[in-house]
């Protein structure tokens, strides 16, 4: 199949969907010749990309066994005709539930073939010094893992010439998809006085969530709770409070502190 070029699309507020796509990316021996980054806000209220005779390689994080809502609108929005996905998300080993079914269906409204789908695992949002869960993770065993995906994946497109050449992947999940994380607005983040005002929390946030002029405080009615915020500080100024929040990730430390495996799915051709 005459694939005119290759295209990284995810949303990836703590940088794991990134890293584990452009090692599928590296595994297929495809530079990418187009990388679209919707994390910050701003790149979302750009016009979405239409594809021709394109492959996209589309990720996200997993929230609460859903796409997070932002991801999923504009990933609504894309256009495809005649392109090829695969399709890929990062979940912190608790499960990706109907995440990667969505993502599929979302991509199959937009026009594309998907080829092949993966679930990784990434640190979890809610990990920290005193909770630990999936601590540094993709680590070097996920990112060989992504490149022989990768490497299955060139195969696979070698013995594809047109769309009818081989069936949609399938993928595990259930439709109607399950709610996704919804809490509500509330405070969960404490700043301490180690934080210096050097203003990288502003620039890791998604939402554009942290009030600069009121000490770099969390805007409850934007967050997001991706916590991208809290792993950029480089003094650790930023923690969770006792609360939900927290009782959550020791809850995630308690029960899921077994290790999970990537999960990887191909089309039948």
């Amino acid at each position: 199949m005459n694939i005119e070029k290759t295209t990284l699309l995810y949303f990836s507020p703590t940088s794991t969907t990134r890293i584990i796509l452009e090692e599928i990316a590296r595994g297929m021996g495809k530079e990418a010749l187009a990388v679209i980054d919707i994390t910050k806000p701003e790149m979302r209220t750009q016009p979405a990309p239409e594809f021709g005779n394109d492959l996209v390689l589309m990720g996200a994080p997993v929230y609460g066994g859903r796409l997070p809502k932002d991801a999923a609108e504009y990933f609504k929005t894309v256009r495809a005709s005649g392109s090829l996905a695969v399709l890929v998300v990062l979940y912190g080993n608790r499960e990706f539930e109907d995440a990667l079914l969505e993502l599929k269906d979302i991509a199959v409204a937009d026009g594309f073939s998907p080829l092949a789908a993966g679930a990784f695992i990434g640190e979890h949002s809610f990990s920290n010094n005193e909770f630990l869960i999936a601590a540094n993770r993709p680590d070097e065993d996920d990112l060989e893992k992504a490149f022989s995906f990768g490497k299955q994946i060139a195969r696979l497109l070698d013995h594809v010439q047109t769309l009818t050449d081989f069936s949609c992947v399938d993928v595990p999940g259930n439709f109607p998809y399950k709610d996704g994380m919804s809490m509500g607005p509330f405070s969960f983040i404490e700043i301490t006085d180690d934080c210096d005002n050097c203003g990288i929390c502003v620039t890791a946030c998604p939402e554009n969530a942290i009030d600069e002029t009121r000490t770099y405080s969390t805007l409850e009615d934007l967050c997001i709770y991706c916590c991208a915020c809290i792993k950029a500080c480089p003094q650790q100024a930023r923690i969770l409070k006792d609360g939900p929040i927290k009782d959550k990730a020791k809850w995630l430390f308690e029960t899921c502190a077994r290790r999970k495996e990537p999960q990887i799915f191909l089309a039948e051709n």
